[in-house]
């Protein structure tokens, strides 16, 4: 049986993006009263809900897990909102994922045209800065594909701040897409990652 199980949403293959992280400032991209998005003219594309303050409206869960030698089962995963602390709004995303098994990656994704986009940015929260690694950032930006752990960038650390800090990704890609923003684990350990304010930008 294969140890890993693939469990998300979407349909083709291929590229990411190329990525780093740096300190940066909202897009000024955002929604309506009524949830819609907004769009400034000349820039990329708002994502629907992209500090999930309509809870998980217009996000798909997508995960690619290792097997629970215990049980046989998928790890254990959830993937909600909480409003116990934000970057931006009331609300951001909770990734809780069991990582006993030193592997497994959770996350939320959407299509959108990205054309016009050069860069994805989000927020993610640590309690602490970990003395180790325990998980990392996980981000995608390209063609619409059935992704998998090794499609995403996760060069970042999730823990290595404490407080909330943003990571940011150059964009290479096609007219149409999708874009994911997620976590993956590398510690032997259970682990919950705040992740909000997905954005995507254009050339300044």
């Amino acid at each position: 049986m294969d140890r890993r199980t693939f469990l998300a949403a979407t349909g083709l293959s291929a590229a990411a993006l190329a990525g780093c992280t740096a300190p940066s400032e909202s897009s000024g991209n955002g929604t309506d009263p009524k949830g819609t998005p907004t769009t400034a003219p000349g820039s990329p594309p708002a994502l629907t809900n992209p500090g999930f303050e309509s809870q998980l409206e217009g996000w798909t869960v997508g995960r690619d897990l290792p097997t629970d030698p215990n049980t046989g089962d998928p790890v254990e995963t959830n993937a909600t909102t909480t409003d116990e602390r934000a970057s931006d709004g009331e609300r951001s995303l909770a990734l809780f994922i069991d990582g006993l098994q030193d592997d497994g990656t959770l996350w939320v994704q959407q299509p959108v045209r990205l054309a016009d986009a050069e860069t994805l940015a989000f927020d993610v929260y640590s309690p602490s800065e970990s003395f180790n690694t325990r998980a990392k950032v996980a981000a995608y930006a390209g063609p619409d594909a059935e992704l998998a752990e090794e499609d995403f960038d996760t060069t970042a650390a999730a823990d290595g701040h404490e407080g909330w800090n943003t990571f940011e990704y150059d964009v290479t890609s096609a007219a149409q897409g999708i874009v994911a923003v997620g976590v993956s684990m590398v510690w032997e350990t259970e682990l919950t990652t705040l992740l909000d304010n997905v954005r995507l930008r254009g050339g300044e």
